[in-house]
């Protein structure tokens, strides 16, 4: 799946108000995971630990990233896995904010 882009915060952010949707960028900058860094720390080994999969993380490095395997196919899925992180973060502050405005 493609990066996350403006047009699509935009249309996610849409039935916030101004100052929802203010909270949403801030929190969504700050929580959001970089497609380069990602990559990065793929050939490193140590992407499944950035974007959350920790129990994944520590398998792979008992497996010796799945004796080479794991770890290659790690490099060519760590820019969309970090997408799909993004996506689920962006609806999960959306969602938070629209809960505590019912409140």
């Amino acid at each position: 799946m493609a990066e996350l882009n403006a047009l699509e915060l935009a249309e996610m952010s849409k039935p916030l108000t101004d100052t929802q949707r203010m909270i949403f960028n801030q929190q969504y900058s700050s929580d959001k995971k970089d497609r380069g860094t990602v990559v990065i720390l793929a050939i490193l080994g140590y992407d499944r630990f950035w974007l959350g999969d920790i129990t994944l993380g520590i398998l792979k490095y008992l497996t010796l990233g799945g004796c080479g395997i794991w770890w290659l196919i790690d490099l060519f899925t760590a820019a969309g896995r970090a997408d799909d992180l993004n996506r689920r973060k962006a609806r999960e502050i959306i969602d938070g904010i629209q809960v505590s405005a019912r409140s």
